[in-house]
């Protein structure tokens, strides 16, 4: 009994924590709805054996969902469609301890779990200034979503390719890798062999961190950036164009490509004036300095000349 009491109050507190960042997001305590969320999930497996309570928690469950709205709040709809499918998944194996369950399935556009979870819950994760930009919740439950499809869903490609990678939405992209991290490790990009090896040697990693700053979150907590220093950068970039520029001399069909679109031949013919305005200074500097050694040197032979003459 008093068990039952202890799990009650967790889900109080958790739909407590749920208002109180709806309502008043300065005075939410991340630590402690994740450990309330924790908490909760804790007792499932145990409610496989315990019937009765799982059926209470069930409608207790169900009473607490249908007070607000799940589309109240990202972080609402997500955490109790995960949390209540988890339960569903874990202590429900009769059908008598699905009411709260079968209701938020009920309201979903997809139906099916994988799904849903893939092509919304994940997206929504994802979303611009999802879960007020607070990575430590967008972290937790990201880890859920890709705990839940280990255990329940489709078992994991390990041996997938660049090319399917590239091909997966965004969202899909850092669920894909969240679920690798799971299943095969969190050191798995330092397996040479691995995919994550390979995306991050072809700085498909550094081009998805430019995307959004909560991209870049992960993958700088992943390790999977490869930072390079200022100088480096430079060198790369001056490379590129040193590269570009000496193709366009080199290659007639590709000289006549460049300078038919409208920015490259702003950059050649701007550098064709730069050159000849350049040009213009230098010449009259170096006569100029021309000219004067050549009178420096007239002068020094006409002394010479005078002072043999006078001998």
């Amino acid at each position: 009994m008093k068990e039952d009491v202890a799990v009650k109050s967790y889900v109080d507190d958790l739909f407590r924590y749920l208002d109180t960042y709806e309502s008043s997001y300065a005075q939410f305590e991340t630590e402690a709805f994740l450990q309330t969320y924790n908490g909760i999930y804790a007792v499932f497996q145990a409610l496989l054996k315990q019937r009765d309570k799982a059926v209470a928690l069930d409608e207790f469950f169900l009473d607490k969902i249908k007070l607000s709205p799940l589309t109240s709040s990202d972080l609402r709809q997500l955490t109790i469609q995960v949390l209540i499918t988890f339960f569903e998944s874990e202590a429900d194996i009769d059908g008598l301890s699905n009411r709260a369950y079968s209701y938020c399935r009920g309201i979903r556009g997809v139906k099916q779990d994988v799904p849903f979870f893939e092509h919304h819950l994940a997206p929504l994760l994802f979303s611009d200034g999802s879960l007020n930009n607070n990575y430590r919740l967008n972290s937790f439950l990201l880890n859920e979503i890709a705990r839940y499809l280990n255990k329940f869903g489709k078992s994991l490609t390990a041996d997938l390719s660049p090319e399917q990678f590239a091909a997966m939405g965004d969202p899909l992209k850092f669920l894909e890798l969240a679920r690798r991290r799971q299943q095969l490790g969190a050191d798995i990009i330092a397996d040479r062999t691995s995919l994550e090896f390979h995306l991050q040697r072809v700085d498909t990693f550094t081009k998805l961190k430019q995307k959004s700053r909560l991209y870049e979150h992960y993958l700088k907590e992943w390790n999977y950036l490869r930072e390079k220093s200022f100088w480096s950068r430079v060198k790369a970039v001056l490379g590129e164009l040193g590269g570009k520029i000496k193709g366009v001399f080199f290659s007639w069909r590709y000289f006549r490509l460049v300078i038919t679109q409208r920015n490259p031949a702003f950059l050649y013919y701007g550098l064709i004036i730069l050159f000849f305005i350049l040009l213009a200074v230098y010449v009259p500097m170096k006569w100029g300095d021309y000219s004067q050694g050549q009178f420096d040197q007239f002068e020094k032979r006409s002394h010479t000349v005078q002072g043999d003459a006078g001998r």
